[in-house]
């Protein structure tokens, strides 16, 4: 009966009661701090949201002939805003509000994030989901920063980490 192969079983492999030893300090990564990357978020939001600022002044005084132009002005220039975060971001692994805090995005073990990466992972894959599932992703996204890593999990999606420039 001890010949009877099953093979449905899982497979075996040896499995050593250890873990591999932690990477010393000077082989880690300087994260950055949560404070830092709060700030710098603020920061950026604030940018885009003066981009609008005078359409919304325009509209609070009722001027309907001057709201579409101004509208169109804050939309151009939140444009530009975008366009500029991204020649940062596949420059320096940086947006206005990281450059402005010297911190920036790169991959795990270091390396340049590319801008594919950044953009596509980190920024277009998450905004999508959360489109979806609202605060279901949203906030265990931003919660995931007070891990031990201090990554949020779109930082976990796209391989990167936040660190001091």
């Amino acid at each position: 009966m001890e010949d009877i192969i099953n093979p449905y079983a899982a497979p075996g492999a040896p499995v050593s009661g250890t873990l591999p030893p932690p990477l010393p300090d000077e082989a880690r990564l300087p994260l950055a701090g949560r404070g830092d990357r709060l700030l710098a978020k603020i920061v950026d939001r604030a940018l885009y949201f003066a981009c609008l600022v005078p359409a919304l002044v325009v509209a609070i005084l009722q001027a309907r002939n001057a709201l579409g132009l101004a509208l169109t002005l804050g939309v151009f220039a939140a444009a530009i805003l975008f366009i500029y975060n991204l020649m940062l971001l596949g420059d320096h692994g940086q947006t206005v509000g990281k450059r402005w805090l010297r911190i920036r995005i790169v991959r795990t073990d270091g390396s340049d994030a590319d801008l594919g990466r950044l953009f596509g992972l980190r920024m277009a894959v998450p905004w999508l989901i959360g489109v979806f599932l609202g605060p279901l992703f949203v906030l265990p996204d931003v919660l995931c920063i007070f891990g031990n890593e201090r990554r949020c999990l779109h930082d976990m999606m796209a391989d990167t980490v936040v660190i001091d420039a």
